[in-house]
């Protein structure tokens, strides 16, 4: 950890911590404590501009929610895709389509897709 960094932070300070640990006995180090959040923070035109389409979007999707006749079919396949995407970030590459047919029919076809599937 370079302290020298953390000291010259503007946005917090270091404080010098000590306690005792089972397995090293008693210490003495620091702890970084941020400074506290400003009560509002000023936005910028195009910040509130990306925020109110933001919510507009979200909107939106919440109607189209609404019209889906099975919505658990949506999510489950949401789901499936996110977990191959997290663990390819990981190293295990499964294609979405092998990850779905093992879900679905239980048709596991590779160890990565059962591990997606975990």
């Amino acid at each position: 950890m370079d302290l020298e960094a953390l000291r010259a932070s503007p946005v917090g300070a270091l404080i010098p911590i000590s306690g005792y640990d089972a397995r090293w006995g008693n210490f003495q180090y620091f702890a970084f404590v941020p400074s506290p959040l400003p009560e509002s923070i000023p936005l910028e035109e195009g910040a509130v501009c990306a925020i109110a389409d933001a919510a507009m979007a979200v909107g939106r999707l919440d109607a189209a929610t609404d019209k889906i006749p099975n919505p658990a079919l949506l999510v489950r396949s949401t789901l499936a895709q996110e977990a191959t995407s997290t663990t390819a970030l990981e190293g295990t590459y499964a294609p979405l389509t092998d990850v779905l047919e093992g879900e679905i029919l239980g048709n596991v076809v590779s160890a990565d897709a059962a591990e997606v599937l975990n």
